[in-house]
This record gives C-alpha cells, structure tokens and sequence, in this order.
C-alpha cells in the first residue's frame, strides 16, 4: 500500500497513566467528572451516562483527558480504547486507565483508537499483555505498539466505513426486532384464533 508509513505508538501520540487513588474515592455531586475501567465498552464507545464524580482530588494535566483524547483499559480480559467526546468539561482518568493524547497532525483520535481495538491491537496484547488472572498492557509496553499509518485522508475513509459498518449493524438490529415483533403478535392472533 503507498503512502503508509509504519510507526509506534509513542510517535504519534502521549500517553498518561490515570490518577492514582491512593484512598478510598469519594463520589460527590460537585467533584471532576471521572472515567474508570467500567465506563469503556467493549465496543469501544465511552458510556457518558455511566460517569460518576469524584471529591477531594488534585489532579495533574497529565491525569485529565478532553475531547478528541483517547483512554484506553489496561487492565482486565480486554484491552479497549474509546475517544472522549465533548463533555463541555474535562474528564479525570483514573488508574489503571491510559490517556492518549494523539499528535493531530499526523492521526485521527477514531482512526487509532479503531486501531487499537482491532485485530492489530488484539494480537499485540495477546503477546505482550502480563498476568493471567487479571492481565496487564502496562504504558511502556502501549507505547511501542505497532501502528500501520496512511495518510489523514486515508484515515478518515477508514473511519467514515467503520461508521458505516456500525450503522448496518444497528439498522439490522431494529429490523430484527420489528420482525420478532411482528411474528410475536402474528402468532398470538393465530392462537386467538384456535
């Protein structure tokens, strides 16, 4: 394929390991909104409505993700990532949560968080991921993952087919459902009918 150029991670993008809660976290009401391991899906989406507060917490830069920044689970049966979508706020990540902050010059957030969450990034963490109970993909070893990198245009077609690919799938699935809808009422006529 022309135009793509092989990198690792670390050359195109930060990364920063989450707050460390050294105590128990303390949920609030008027806190920094915080994201922890069970808020990335395994889709790779971020579940915003499930984010809870946190009080008492000095963050650093390095522990705060905004719009366009990528967190990534490190921990657990899956590695996934999930971009942060505008929240109007910034968003604490917490340990044992990866922030990435790409380099936007040279890749889309989308583009290396589907990256990340595909074949690719499965395969390299089944090699290099540590423990068997509960496996870990530390910073270090995130950093020097292989990424495959066409041009930003390339990307965004990448990412416009992926977008595609979801949206079949959920039109499929609403026409799975009205078709069991309609056979559930279809067979409760007939047996009205007996």
């Amino acid at each position: 394929m022309k135009n793509v150029e092989y990198v690792i991670l670390s050359d195109v993008a930060t990364l920063s390991v989450g707050y460390p809660f050294r105590n128990t976290c303390i949920p609030g009401d008027s806190g920094v909104l915080a994201c922890f391991l069970r808020d990335v899906d395994l889709d790779g989406s971020l579940n915003v409505n499930g984010l809870k507060r946190v009080e008492k917490v000095k963050p650093n830069d390095s522990h705060l993700a905004v719009a366009g920044d990528i967190v990534f689970r490190s921990r657990g049966v899956s590695f996934v990532s999930a971009v942060v979508p505008p929240l109007g706020e910034d968003l604490l990540v917490v340990a044992p949560m990866i922030r990435i902050r790409v380099d936007s010059t040279r890749v889309l957030p989308e583009y290396l968080a589907w990256y990340i969450n595909g074949a690719n990034g499965a395969a390299y963490f089944k090699e290099f991921a540590k423990g068997t109970a509960m496996p870990v993909i530390s910073k270090s070893v995130l950093e020097k993952m292989p990424i495959k990198l066409p041009s930003l245009q390339a990307q965004r077609n990448v990412i416009e087919l992926v977008d595609l690919g979801r949206r079949e799938c959920e039109i499929l699935t609403q026409i799975v459902k009205q078709k069991n809808l309609i056979l559930e009422t279809e067979i409760s006529k007939y047996l009205e009918s007996l």
